[in-house]
């Protein structure tokens, strides 16, 4: 699939379609069934030229299935999230629960389990009804995906961010949730079910952020979206000299 944006902003690395269906693709990287792995990493692989595919039982882990649209796959693992998010063991052992590995000092993200618990609550869990979930370089699509996602560093993203209220006239059109690096998947296809949707600022996680260049961040919209910023690319910010003066530095 070309794109007039992509070209435009030369990203470092290749915008990924997700796509959600029942086609498997061939030669896809996938999880071995019951191993752990991180949906973020395949995000990066598919941005590096790979095509990944997830299902049920290849998700990864338990916020990886969250993130792809498996459903509440927290609750469905028995996952101590709300521990793991806060202080780790010391939040296991307050509770008198174990698991199957150490969770440490945790990861620190919220204070406490119960506020990692009520993050846990709000979160937008969805079930897709297909068996596939599916990533792939964008220029090798040959139909539109669902959500686009794409990695920009912040003189790209102060562009996207642009763009995506261009057509619109409205000051709020991109969000900044918390939750692991592939959740801006599941905000973004909440966001895809609005009038006008919103584009997802996203790969906060810093407990994978190793994964990336540390300059880069992702953001994460609705093919509808990413099509109507692609259309307006030629027209917008990209075609003047305040945009030529920061593009190559």
């Amino acid at each position: 699939m070309n794109s007039r944006l992509v070209e435009k902003l030369a990203f470092a690395l290749e915008p990924v379609a997700v796509s959600f269906t029942d086609d498997k693709p061939s030669d896809a990287l996938q999880f071995e069934e019951g191993k752990r792995g991180c949906v973020g990493s395949m995000l990066v692989a598919a941005a590096e030229g790979k095509t990944a595919v997830f299902d049920e039982k290849t998700y990864g882990c338990a916020g990886g299935g969250v993130g792809l649209c498996f459903g509440d796959t927290f609750t469905k693992n028995n996952h101590p999230t709300e521990c793991l998010l806060s202080t780790g063991d010391e939040a296991l052992a307050a509770q008198g629960r174990t698991f199957a590995r150490s969770l440490g000092r945790g990861e620190r993200f919220f204070a406490s389990p119960e506020l990692a618990a009520k993050w846990k609550a709000e979160f937008p869990y969805a079930e897709t009804p297909q068996k596939y979930v599916v990533f792939m370089p964008l220029g090798k699509v040959q139909q539109s995906p669902d959500l686009v996602c794409i990695f920009a560093n912040p003189d790209q993203l102060s562009a996207l961010v642009i763009l995506a209220g261009f057509s619109r006239g409205s000051a709020l059109n991109v969000i900044a949730p918390f939750g692991a690096a592939c959740h801006s998947i599941a905000f973004a296809r909440k966001e895809s079910q609005a009038d006008c949707p919103k584009a997802v600022m996203g790969f906060f996680d810093i407990s994978q952020r190793h994964a990336i260049p540390k300059d880069l961040l992702t953001l994460t919209m609705p093919f509808t979206l990413f099509k109507e910023m692609d259309e307006a690319a030629d027209e917008s910010c990209l075609s003047t000299k305040e945009w030529e003066r920061i593009a190559t530095r």
